[in-house]
């Protein structure tokens, strides 16, 4: 959709808007204490409010502030966070929480193939080529989404459809993810998991050693300056890598190569510069701002069927990550960030985490790696799936 008259266009105002969002819902959270926000939490209307905005002309849906933001903001934080992570320390206590978030991507999977199957009859001839990107996009991320699209050739129409229902999805199903904090003891029962072996994860992650809290501005310049040395390097990288279309495109390399590079990294003095949380998520939200800012509530009227498969994926998706979370013995924080790991990838993981215990962030950004190392294949596997139903 085209809008031509809309109200605030100048980047500044944008970057204003989309910055000051997340400061103006978290500040009346805490100001207030609401129970609205018991509901629906900051991160929903962090959401929300973009996209009534972006709805009603009040900003663009679609500007060069978004793009050029994402260019920059999205591998500069995946650094940053990689920077919290204890490798060895985090990949012991994580191991059953990444059991969940495999058989969830499978159930991503199954639920995009299921839907396929029960509506069919309804959908474009071309429809596969788009569940194959919307479960590689669920299961990691954009890149996924565009490698997927890239090998079976989703069409730039069907491309808009996954994007609106790709983020309207998520939307739904993100209040699930914050209000099960409060099912903690009825889901613990189910799971069979102890309080003992809950606060021994959470005791094992808050044993891991903490950086200091002071930051000064030659640890902001450190990190900023690493950081885009650091992707200016794999970007160089990633262009004279091998591209097997759909599969490893040269933004695929880019994602992976920029990962492995910041758990390197991570082994290094880099790893004690403090500061890194604070402007990661500061990235994060601003983020997720303009993740909301772009999606258009007046195309959801031409897309009705593959939003409500988008519901029954994520329904199966939900079916899955429980059934794992009772067979690894998984708390409801740690199944909460598994799923979220599985289906927003490193963007979104650490902002669940901190809702539930935000010693757990390492943790959701390591569970997130693993969305991206399986939506490329598993996105193809779904697209395939889909169009041997046709």
């Amino acid at each position: 959709m085209q809008h031509n008259d809309v109200l605030i266009t100048h980047p500044y105002a944008l970057l204003a808007i989309m910055m000051l969002s997340p400061v103006v819902f978290i500040g009346l959270e805490k100001k207030t204490g609401w129970r609205l926000f018991d509901i629906f939490p900051p991160i929903i209307w962090i959401f929300v409010a973009p996209i009534v905005m972006s709805t009603l002309d009040v900003i663009p849906n679609a500007s060069p502030v978004y793009s050029n933001f994402k260019a920059f903001a999205v591998p500069m934080f995946i650094v940053l966070m990689l920077l919290d992570v204890d490798i060895r320390a985090t990949v012991k206590i994580a191991f059953r929480s990444m059991g969940v978030v495999v058989l969830g991507s499978i159930g991503v999977v199954i639920g995009g193939m299921v839907a396929f199957f029960l509506l069919r009859n309804h959908l474009g001839p071309d429809a596969w080529r788009g569940f194959g990107a919307l479960v590689g996009s669920w299961i990691g991320g954009t890149g996924n989404m565009a490698a997927v699209a890239e090998a079976v050739s989703t069409p730039p129409t069907l491309m808009g459809i996954v994007v609106l229902a790709d983020t309207f999805i998520f939307i739904l199903y993100f209040p699930l993810l914050f209000a099960a904090k409060r099912w903690g003891k009825s889901f613990a029962r189910f799971a069979r998991v102890s309080e003992e072996q809950s606060e021994n994860t959470y005791k094992a992650v808050n044993d891991l050693k903490q950086k200091s809290k002071e930051v000064n501005f030659r640890d902001v310049l450190t990190l900023f300056g690493a950081g885009f040395l650091l992707i200016w390097i794999v970007e160089m990288i990633a262009a004279h890598m091998p591209v097997l279309p759909g599969i490893f495109t040269e933004k695929t390399w880019e994602i992976l190569i920029l990962t492995t590079s910041g758990l390197i990294l991570a082994t290094t003095r880099f790893r004690n510069v403090p500061g890194t949380s604070a402007l990661s998520m500061a990235l994060v939200y601003t983020y997720l701002s303009m993740i909301g800012a772009q999606a258009d509530l007046a195309q959801a009227a031409t897309a009705p069927y593959f939003m409500l498969a988008g519901i029954i994926c994520m329904i199966v998706h939900l079916l899955l990550v429980v059934l794992g979370a009772r067979l690894f013995k998984v708390d409801i924080h740690m199944t909460a960030i598994a799923s979220v790991a599985a289906i927003g990838g490193a963007a979104s993981a650490p902002v669940v985490a901190a809702y539930h215990r935000k010693e757990l962030i390492p943790i959701a950004i390591l569970l997130a790696l693993v969305g991206y190392a399986l939506g490329n294949y598993l996105g193809l596997v779904a697209a395939y799936g889909c169009r041997l139903m046709m």
